[in-house]
């Protein structure tokens, strides 16, 4: 897996990790005015490895 960090059509940060396989399968929720921000995104991201999974019932 791998992260790409890349400014969007208006010119904000976001990001998108991927797959071996070059799919997306987690994209950042919002857009960064500033790359450090985005940049700590990933870094939360990836920090969050270990974070509880809950199942949600279907409605």
């Amino acid at each position: 897996m791998y992260f790409v960090l890349y400014k969007d059509r208006v010119g904000f940060w976001r990001w998108t990790l991927k797959a071996s396989n070059h799919e997306a399968i987690a994209v950042s929720s919002e857009s960064y005015v500033r790359k450090a921000d985005a940049e700590y995104g990933i870094q939360l991201t990836k920090s969050a490895y270990n974070a509880p999974v809950y199942e949600r019932e279907s409605a």
